[in-house]
């Protein structure tokens, strides 16, 4: 991406550049006309690679959140867990009400969570979309687990803390010891 910024850039100033180069050093007027021609569908052609974006396009956007669950919350079933006090949004991706992350953009992201159980051991995946991507676990009461992933993600695909249906109810401690944390590396 960065590449395509910088190409951008230097075409534009060698087009600009070769014109007036070309006007004062070449006497024979269709030597510089067939010169300029060819430059023209060059730079066209390398703004059509970068698929008629100019360079603002290419800039990074900002993605990052950071959420932690401030209640005592009792999960059943396939339950997502709703993290509710923010810390950080930066994008508005994360959403406090239901607890899961929309990416606004196609890249790869970095995700973290880290759970405290209370009254019993606590099971919970990474869940892309519908899918299963990793598990945590904590094997006591006021045991402590993680889970930690690096995805791709297209724009509006989810991710989510989910209860792991069929391992009975659970309690999550709350008061800012459970959390789940994650941001945009690169676009792609």
């Amino acid at each position: 991406m960065l590449t395509s910024v910088v190409l951008c850039i230097i075409f534009v100033l060698v087009d600009r550049s070769l014109l007036v180069d070309a006007k004062e050093k070449f006497t024979n007027a269709d030597r510089s006309v067939s010169i300029m021609e060819s430059l023209r569908k060059l730079v066209k052609e390398i703004q059509q690679h970068g698929k008629g974006q100019d360079c603002k396009a290419h800039q990074k956007k900002t993605v990052a959140f950071y959420a932690a669950l401030t209640k005592h919350t009792s999960l059943s079933g396939s339950q997502t867990i709703v993290y509710d006090k923010i810390y950080t949004n930066l994008g508005q991706a994360y959403d406090s009400s239901n607890g899961k992350f929309r990416a606004p953009v196609n890249g790869l992201y970095y995700f973290a969570c880290s759970q405290i159980s209370t009254g019993s051991t606590l099971h919970f995946i990474l869940m892309k979309n519908n899918n299963k991507l990793g598990h945590g676990h904590s094997n006591k009461s006021n045991g402590s687990g993680s889970v930690i992933g690096t995805v791709v993600l297209n724009k509006g695909d989810v991710m989510s803390i989910q209860h792991q249906s069929g391992s009975g109810s659970q309690t999550v401690h709350g008061s800012g010891y459970s959390t789940f944390t994650g941001y945009l590396i690169a676009t792609l």
